[in-house]
């Protein structure tokens, strides 16, 4: 039979509260130390439910353990977490007094968070929270509890993430919530999802976007849909912004021309550009679901806002306006999967993380630009047995697509490209098949099929020579199939591209890698000579 939840579920109530919550003020900083699981937990958690019982008797309505030292295996601040149903928390006179002579101390009064209440034993430690029937919050501590109960690698996320943010220092507890929060989140998304909670639900979708504003001082801003009319004016914000925010990256009038296609991408209502009296476009931003879903379901955040009218709200209201039109196209894609809206840029983007933190976005992933130059010696690398490489072709994309999916399906944010995907970017007049290479299995026909099995795609950003000191080679996709991995593919084809680059008349490679890569891609571009240059970031929010 499937689970039913509380209405509002997924609404985590985000936002300043509308008061003081603490009784008798806030509790000092304090160490957090995060300790490995122990079986007497459980018992400790008995006992005092015992205790708690024999003091209400019918008035509670329900005792649960939840929190970490609710999950076997899990690491915890050693502190029990226990969750108590009464038929109304804002009776205080009914339950507080008997909870008082057991030690207990009132410390959190939120009338307007479903009248939560959370009292403190001070030995042995306890957060008694207190809600009445039906509390989504409390169903959320249990699904929570019992997801990772029930996955281990969600359970060692989690960890982490608990002892990354206890090794900070010393600080309250709130903060140190907070610390972990995008962790939790990330979870609760996979959790939702795999409780069978739509996605219509978790998007948490406006009824009507806000509002945009209009002037900045005597200058008028009309926003109207972005359009290919306006690719000029788009390119020459774009290069001003560009100055500032990747000062060696280029956007080419090509990617902006793709960035308005889209099988679920519609220009007209997911998009927006701010144009002044004179007819400059100083701000344009979107918000693009993905086609396809992958782990999850993406919609990417893209804007500009044009150096001179920086810091005066307009980048607010831009990406206000880009997560709530976000949130309704995750409502109404009908997909399952858990949802992430999700901007990138420059670590060093000046402004970019005050902009993301302050929307509620916090960083999920970090990427590193790694460079290489063409001078001196190259790697040399043996060529695995059984493959051969030859430049890409025509007659060999669609195998070098299905390997790319393939390749990078356990990789984070990635979702199958479908073939109309592939054949825009593939017509990129950067892509540089001549210097690109795939590892090719099988010579041919029904008994001996070729296959692509690895594979390095490149480009020849001829814009961007100048920025970065001279002619280079991107590595723009680097992939080798699963059943292909640890056999040395991807560093011999590397080594192959590399010496097809400096034939070329390249001085240099360069490529971007996920600083967790799952294939450990790290430590074999540390050997073939790369090193970081340059470091980017992903803000996101999980429903």
């Amino acid at each position: 039979m499937p689970q039913t939840f509380p209405e509002g579920i997924a609404d985590f109530q985000d936002g300043a509260p509308a008061g003081d919550p603490w009784v008798g003020g806030p509790s000092a900083p304090e160490s957090i130390e995060i300790v490995p699981f122990s079986p007497l937990w459980a018992d400790r958690f008995v006992a005092l439910a015992g205790r708690i019982r024999g003091a209400l008797g019918d008035s509670a309505l329900g005792i649960e353990h939840v929190g970490s030292t609710a999950v076997p295996g899990l690491a915890a601040k050693e502190v029990i977490d226990i969750d108590l149903t009464v038929a109304d928390p804002a009776a205080e006179a009914d339950y507080v007094p008997a909870l008082e002579a057991l030690g207990y101390v009132l410390r959190v009064r939120e009338p307007e968070f479903e009248e939560h209440r959370m009292l403190r034993l001070a030995e042995p430690r306890v957060n008694l929270h207190v809600f009445g029937p039906g509390s989504a919050e409390a169903a959320r501590h249990r699904l929570f509890r019992d997801w990772l109960h029930a996955h281990p690698a969600e359970r060692e996320a989690y960890a982490e993430a608990k002892r990354l943010a206890a090794a900070e220092g010393p600080d309250r507890v709130m903060a140190y919530n907070a610390r972990k929060a995008i962790v939790v989140r990330e979870i609760f998304a996979r959790a939702f999802a795999g409780a069978g909670i739509p996605l219509a639900q978790r998007a948490l979708a406006p009824a009507s976007l806000p509002e945009l504003p209009v002037s900045l001082g005597e200058t008028p801003l009309h926003w109207r849909p972005v359009s290919r009319t306006a690719l000029p004016g788009l390119l020459a914000l774009a290069q001003a912004c560009g100055e500032i925010d990747h000062p060696r990256s280029v956007v080419t009038a090509e990617e902006l021309v793709l960035g308005l296609v889209g099988e679920r991408f519609d220009p007209a209502r997911d998009s927006v550009m701010a144009v002044d009296g004179a007819g400059r476009v100083l701000a344009a931003g979107s918000a693009r679901l993905a086609d396809t879903a992958g782990a999850e379901i993406e919609v990417a955040l893209d804007g500009m806002v044009h150096p001179e009218i920086r810091r005066r709200g307009v980048g607010r209201a831009l990406l206000a306006w880009q997560l709530a039109r976000g949130r309704q196209l995750l409502a109404a894609s009908g997909e399952t999967a858990p949802g992430i809206l999700a901007l990138s840029g420059r670590a060093e983007h000046p402004g970019l993380a005050e902009l993301a933190r302050a929307a509620g976005l916090a960083p999920v992933r970090w990427w590193q630009e790694l460079a290489r130059p063409l001078a001196g010696e190259l790697p040399e690398r043996e060529t695995p047995e059984g493959v051969r490489f030859v430049p890409f072709s025509a007659r060999l994309s669609e195998r070098t697509r299905a390997a790319v999916n393939d390749a990078f399906r356990d990789h984070w944010g990635f979702h199958p490209i479908t073939r109309k995907e592939w054949e825009r970017e593939g017509a990129l007049a950067e892509f540089a098949p001549e210097l690109s290479r795939l590892a090719v299995t099988g010579r041919g026909g029904i008994r001996d099929p070729r296959r692509v099995v690895g594979l390095v795609l490149s480009e020849r950003r001829t814009a961007e020579f100048a920025l970065r000191g001279g002619p280079f080679g991107t590595l723009s996709t680097v992939g080798v199939v699963r059943d292909w991995r640890g056999r040395g593919l991807s560093s011999a084809l590397i080594a192959e591209v590399l010496r097809a680059y400096r034939e070329a008349g390249l001085a240099s490679a360069v490529l971007d890698v996920d600083s967790a890569n799952p294939s450990g891609a790290h430590v074999m571009y540390a050997r073939l000579g790369f090193a970081e240059q340059d470091r980017s970031v992903t803000y996101a929010q999980y429903c």
